[in-house]
């Protein structure tokens, strides 16, 4: 394996900052409680699990008559008990009031007041993960991500295709997006979290649509009506969707302006047994990543978004080596993709400004991994428990948990933040 450093790409922007809560040393998840008044306890048990999969802090576990606000709150006990920080959750019309204390002064250094009920449980649900979100940008000044949801491919358990489906990042509410019959392929968000796209195969062709999550509508993209058109990629900004078609001169990268519906070009050309394919773009838009056989092995590459200045990021000189499915972090830092090498298949991420590459899985078969909005989390499908399964990966820590499906789950794609108004 030869890697390449790719040089001067910008970075997004970090938003937020800190709110002073001590830490403690680094590497030390602080501790936090969440205490809730009567009638809140499942609203404190779901960002409690918010907060333990944002992987950020240590949950201070206590049974629900010590965490039941009856009266003033004593946020000293708390203090003796670990905690850093403290979330009051009291019922507000139409919603939640939420404080933060900091737990060293006992004062309140955030505070805010909350809807929860937008017209259904799952939705319900979502208000709440916002709440968890909030939290944490509060204390830490980073995105949370338990607003968020994943969108997976279904396998029935005698292997036949079920469809596309989403589920919430926590692993509830799983809902199906695609119509039943067919067969589907790899699925990717619109960035206002509203609408996706995935493949529809029915007679030997494979069209990309575009769908509304709310009112289930569809738009068929064009030109994608021949040949295989697959690994949607949507620019941030929207504007464009990049995708691979394959026929029988081999498979390229193509382009499609999507404000206009129009306007297909290509942007590889490489020729015959040479693929180009699953195109990603880098979060400024101006750069797409992508895996090219032109070196003889799958390998990782990138071209500026019109196709020129193409080179290789990672080139697989090894002969059993090979990478795919990449994904570009939201914060423009890092390329998650899977590689194939000595037999065993495992996520890797490249280090877009130092070329360097690290291994994060080494147990079971991982591939398509799919960035969380917070450049952190990673979901990918995993053999590891037996069967293929979603599993979330926290890169910094290397803590892990499972995403269960009914069936087999395959090719995630992890959402944007959600917005109040996201179905």
């Amino acid at each position: 394996m030869m890697l390449l450093p790719l040089l001067a790409l910008p970075l997004a922007a970090q938003d937020g900052v800190r709110t002073g809560i001590s830490y403690g040393p680094p590497g030390v998840r602080p501790g936090i409680v969440v205490a809730a008044a009567a009638g809140l306890d499942s609203v404190r048990a779901i960002i409690e699990r918010d907060l333990t999969f944002s992987d950020r802090f240590e949950v201070i576990a206590l049974p629900d008559s010590s965490t039941r606000i009856t009266g003033a709150l004593q946020v000293g006990i708390y203090k003796l008990l670990g905690a850093a920080a403290v979330v009051e959750l009291q019922p507000a019309p139409g919603g939640i009031e939420i404080k933060l204390y900091d737990a060293a002064t006992g004062t309140v250094t955030q505070q805010g007041v909350r809807p929860l009920d937008r017209g259904g449980v799952g939705e319900s649900r979502m208000a709440i993960h916002r709440v968890s979100d909030e939290v944490v940008t509060w204390i830490t000044g980073a995105k949370g991500i338990a607003a968020t949801r994943i969108l997976f491919k279904l396998a029935k358990s005698n292997g036949t295709d079920d469809g596309i489906f989403r589920i919430d990042s926590d692993g509830q509410n799983m809902v199906r997006v695609s119509r039943p019959g067919g067969i589907t392929l790899s699925s990717t968000w619109h960035p206002d979290g509203v609408r996706v796209a995935y493949t529809e195969m029915r007679d030997q062709v494979g069209t990309i649509v575009l769908q509304s999550l709310a009112t289930g509508s569809r738009v068929t993209i064009p030109t994608t009506t021949t040949n295989q058109n697959y690994s949607a990629a949507i620019s941030p900004d929207g504007s464009r969707m990049a995708f691979t078609r394959s026929g029988e001169d081999g498979s390229d990268i193509f382009e499609v302006d999507l404000a206009q519906m129009c306007c297909v070009h290509r942007l590889t050309t490489v020729g015959r047994l040479a693929d180009n394919l699953s195109p990603t773009y880098s979060p400024d838009g101006k750069r797409i990543a992508f895996i090219s056989q032109r070196g003889g092995r799958p390998g990782l590459y990138v071209m500026d978004a019109d196709g020129s200045g193409q080179q290789a990021l990672v080139f697989e000189s090894d002969a059993s080596a090979e990478s795919q499915a990449p994904d570009w972090s939201p914060d423009g830092t890092k390329i998650v993709f899977h590689r194939d090498l000595a037999g065993g298949r495992q996520i890797n991420i490249l280090d877009v400004a130092r070329g360097t590459v690290r291994a994060v899985t080494s147990s079971g078969r991982n591939e398509d991994p799919s960035w969380a909005p917070d450049s952190r989390h990673v979901v990918f499908k995993s053999s590891r428990s037996g069967r293929d399964q979603l599993w979330v990966l926290d890169t910094e820590t290397s803590a892990s948990r499972q995403i269960s499906t009914p069936g087999g789950a395959r090719l995630p794609a992890w959402s944007p933040s959600l917005r109040a108004t996201t179905p």
